[in-house]
């Protein structure tokens, strides 16, 4: 089998990559802190921030293709620290999109909707980004300087995703379960759009573009623009969970530390003409509900 090297492989979207696409590719995984078993062994070390490091792992793998997931992905996190986000996030991704460059090997970043400020939605790959935060800044620069320096490669921009937690990462729809479930409030904005996505789905999209020799700019957002709020109504029906502590607020109306945009949702109809097929959010959602409960009431006769 070829192979395919994930980046990020201990992260949300790095670790469904991995488990999702190893019936057709032998899988390498990297991983920073955080080892992770793979269905074909254990992740390996890598440090976005020491050449060598991204050098070694090069040499081990050798491989026929890569996706590159791992990155400092909290806007609050790359906001705080933004030395270390350029270090990860712009210059790991271009030292590794130049070693794919030099030896011709298929190569997807990922990046965000978040290169975009949120006035003009919705944004097609022709849209020009215009980041409000350093998260958003730092992808959209890395964006430039891979296609630059590498015109092969393929940047597919991702919208905000949701799944089942891995062995190892978690995504928001955890941290509302819990917050719910526990009688809390919680406060979502109504004037923050975006087109969620099933991470799973968003893997698929990923491999299409892999299979398909892509180049350059794809979108694979969501099929609905939901607020957080209209999301998280959602959220809460599909689990069964009372509504009463969600509590609608307007962004505009906080002063944010980290600034985010208002309204970032996707044009995916490029990616969609190519088989790209997301799942509605009331459809992924219920099946998520529905896996848990199946695993709640198996763990509830096993104890």
């Amino acid at each position: 089998m070829r192979s395919l090297l994930i980046t990020g492989a201990s992260g949300f979207l790095g670790g469904y990559a991995c488990r999702l696409l190893s019936p057709y590719w032998q899988i390498w995984g990297t991983h920073n802190t955080q080892p992770v078993t793979l269905p074909t062994g254990d992740s390996i070390a890598l440090d976005l921030t020491h050449e060598p490091s991204i050098d070694a792992v090069w040499q081990r793998v050798k491989p026929d293709a890569v996706i590159h997931t791992a990155a400092l992905s909290k806007a609050s996190q790359c906001q705080q620290f933004p030395d270390r986000s350029y270090r990860v996030n712009v210059l790991g991704a271009v030292h590794l999109a130049n070693r794919c460059a030099r030896h011709a090997v298929p190569l997807i970043f990922t990046s965000t909707d978040l290169v975009f400020n949120g006035t003009t939605p919705p944004y097609d790959e022709a849209a020009l980004p215009a980041p409000l935060n350093t998260y958003g800044r730092h992808k959209a620069l890395a964006e430039t300087q891979i296609l630059a320096a590498y015109p092969e490669a393929t940047v597919c921009r991702l919208p905000l995703l949701f799944g089942p937690q891995t062995p190892t990462a978690t995504c928001f729809l955890q941290n509302f379960l819990a917050t719910i479930t526990a009688g809390q409030p919680l406060t979502l904005f109504t004037d923050e759009i975006r087109t969620p996505a099933a991470v799973t789905d968003v893997v698929q999209g990923l491999r299409l573009a892999l299979e398909q020799n892509l180049t350059g700019l794809l979108h694979l957002g969501g099929p609905q623009r939901l607020s957080r709020y209209e999301f998280g109504l959602l959220m809460a029906d599909s689990f069964g969970l009372p509504t009463a502590a969600l509590t609608p607020c307007r962004q505009s109306a906080i002063a944010l530390v980290t600034p985010r945009p208002p309204d970032v949702s996707l044009n995916s109809q490029k990616a969609f003409a190519l088989g790209y097929a997301p799942q509605n959010m009331e459809t992924a959602l219920r099946a998520i509900a529905d896996a848990s409960h199946l695993t709640s009431a198996f763990e509830a006769c096993c104890c």
